[in-house]
């Protein structure tokens, strides 16, 4: 007997069976909460149980064969936004406006330093502690440049 695909249907007699099979079986899909017995007796069985790829990288997703495999390039930000140079600026951005938000002179929240030229249109000013301001995330978040966005100049 052939079947199209997605057309099987169970027998009478099969689906008996499966019925029989599934009386007094909790399943949460159709609503039924487990009991505290039967989640104790659930985690017993499951006990010693391993997936084989619990906790190991997924190599054969890596690189290249990556869906989101690009062409082998990235971000210029990424190549020295947390390099020992942004590092060494971004403390002394801090130190020199002493830890407080530029603009609403908060103190003892997260602070983020901030580029006033562009990170990625001035990259020779870059590292320039002058082209640095402390600010909190509000604030930041109300510059002209915030996450590479430019603000029309209406």
């Amino acid at each position: 007997m052939a079947f199209k695909k997605g057309t099987y249907h169970h027998s009478e007699k099969v689906r008996r069976k499966m019925s029989e099979a599934d009386k007094g079986r909790p399943s949460p899909r159709k609503g039924v909460r487990l009991s505290d017995e039967i989640k104790r007796k659930l985690s017993e069985n499951h006990k010693g149980i391993n997936t084989w790829s619990k906790g190991k990288p997924l190599l054969k997703l890596r690189g290249k064969n990556s869906p989101n495999w690009k062409g082998g390039h990235s971000r210029g930000y990424k190549e020295k936004y947390w390099s020992l140079d942004y590092k060494l600026w971004r403390t002394a951005v801090f130190e020199r406006d002493g830890y407080i938000c530029q603009v609403c002179r908060k103190v003892g929240i997260y602070l983020t330093a901030h580029h006033i030229k562009s990170w990625s249109k001035y990259p020779k000013s870059r590292f320039e502690i002058n082209n640095g301001i402390t600010l909190c995330e509000d604030c930041h978040k109300l510059t002209d440049n915030y996450k590479g966005r430019e603000k029309k100049k209406i």
